[in-house]
């Protein structure tokens, strides 16, 4: 199991990228996202193609303030050098973390 994360971030502005995988060995794989945050706020867990230039799969997770949600993701079919994410959508003045599990 990798556990990536970029800690807490204060304030952070519209896309900021609050984890990533880094690139993954090609293979189906589970993935678990946590999402916790002072305040509510979208982020989108994003699948990344192996240049990191493009998505190959979103999906949308949502917190209401001052509370953890966590999405497992099964069967994720990657291809060599993929990654998941985790993107802000849209700033926010407050506290927010988000943790990418992989299995």
């Amino acid at each position: 199991m990798a556990w990536a994360t970029a800690g807490v971030q204060t304030n952070p502005a519209t896309d900021a990228i609050l984890a990533d995988s880094g690139a993954l060995a090609t293979g189906v794989t589970e993935a678990t996202v946590i999402l916790g945050a002072s305040v509510a706020c979208i982020c989108t867990i994003e699948q990344r193609n192996a240049a990191n230039s493009a998505n190959v799969n979103t999906q949308v997770i949502a917190v209401a303030a001052n509370a953890v949600e966590q999405i497992t993701l099964p069967g994720v079919n990657l291809a060599a050098s993929e990654r998941i994410r985790l993107r802000l959508n849209v700033g926010v003045t407050g506290s927010v973390q988000a943790s990418v599990f992989t299995f």
